[in-house]
């Protein structure tokens, strides 16, 4: 993270005096810092902004939450791989002109919850009530999970919150190369870091502020060396004139430094977004071409590439990661039992049950 992006720190009075908070204002000497009672005045900062979403980026929040583990929001119809979400930080100083919290937090400003014990009773409570089998959680779904974390050092938190808890893994997933912290502290075999990776030219145009793809892969390949298991999310894929061979190459670099015995989990998953996010996207990213594909609008109201697009890009990268055997280790996020069936069919390498579509359930 950038420091010199934040702008303004925000406290809510309910946690003025923790401790968290004090070593979080600690870090970031010399920003302004506002005593607050809500998150209202916060937002009414950004109101006039031309780009409240990217001013929301620029400020910091710190607060306290009533909870924090809920069932990932599993698209309707879809196969679900029973992910749960830690919702410990919210928003993402990053800025991906497909992002989907782009509209829905609404212009919540990066916003760190210090309760954490709130937190480690939670996960203490769950880990008891949970039946037999894997049980993946992760702080990746309304934040990037470490692109925080050289001031939050939650990694560390929740690593050792995990550990000795065999059955439930922890997923760290990040667009950053910030894991100095996690490679400081004792390993987990429970604990998998993953990157979401799309082409260079990709990051370079669509993913504003986030780590290249050399540097993610190199920070991967310093986490495999440490002993970490790692994982990767193809997600979104996008569909574009050359996509095929800069996907092709994006593998060819994976393999260069990752072996495929370190990879748990690869996940394959096509631009999809609410058809609000449109006109947000649209006018903060007025280059992009991205939304310029032909989707259609699902039964859940998302659009989607059509279905024979899907699986074309699932099928391509399929075979583009079978040819470094890693087809075991792949799933498909958010589609229906159908398109599973169809992917499945055409990995000529393939050799997975259906029955037991997820590489950790096998």
């Amino acid at each position: 993270m950038n420091r010199k992006r934040i702008k303004k720190i925000w406290v809510d009075q309910k946690v003025e005096k923790a401790t968290l908070t004090r070593r979080l204002l600690d870090k970031l000497p010399g920003v302004p810092v506002e005593m607050v009672a809500s998150l209202e005045p916060v937002k009414r900062e950004f109101r006039f902004s031309p780009d409240p979403v990217g001013e929301s980026k620029q400020h910091l929040f710190i607060t306290e939450q009533k909870s924090f583990i809920r069932p990932c929001p599993c698209t309707p119809g879809s196969v679900g791989c029973g992910y749960w979400t830690i919702d410990l930080d919210l928003n993402c100083p990053f800025d991906c002109s497909y992002c989907i919290l782009q509209q829905y937090l609404n212009w919540q400003p990066l916003t760190v919850n210090v309760n954490r014990e709130k937190l480690r009773e939670e996960l203490e409570s769950f880990f008891q009530r949970q039946p037999g089998g894997i049980i993946r959680l992760g702080t990746g779904e309304l934040a990037d999970s470490l692109a925080l974390d050289e001031l939050t050092e939650n990694s560390i938190f929740l690593v050792e919150a995990f550990r000795g808890q065999d059955r439930f893994w922890l997923e760290l997933k990040s667009k950053s190369d910030h894991i100095r912290s996690l490679l400081e502290i004792k390993l987990a075999d429970n604990v998998v870091l993953s990157w979401s990776l799309n082409p260079e030219r990709i990051i370079a145009t669509e993913e504003k502020g986030t780590a290249g793809l050399e540097e993610r892969l190199q920070t991967a390949a310093r986490a495999v060396n440490h002993g970490y298991r790692v994982g990767f999310h193809f997600d979104p894929i996008l569909h574009y004139p050359g996509w095929r061979a800069d996907y092709e190459r994006l593998v060819v670099e994976i393999f260069k430094v990752i072996p495929v015995e370190a990879i748990t989990w690869v996940s394959l998953g096509s631009l999809r977004f609410p058809s609000a996010l449109l006109p947000v996207a649209r006018r903060r990213f007025p280059e992009s071409r991205m939304y310029e594909q032909e989707f259609i609008r699902s039964a859940e109201g998302k659009y989607r590439y059509p279905r024979p697009v899907r699986l074309l890009l699932y099928r391509e990268l399929g075979e583009m990661l079978a040819a470094y055997r890693a087809e075991d280790k792949i799933y498909l996020c958010m589609e229906s039992v159908e398109v599973w069936r169809e992917f499945l069919e055409k990995i000529k390498r393939g050799r997975r049950n259906f029955a037991f579509p997820f590489p950790w359930q096998g």
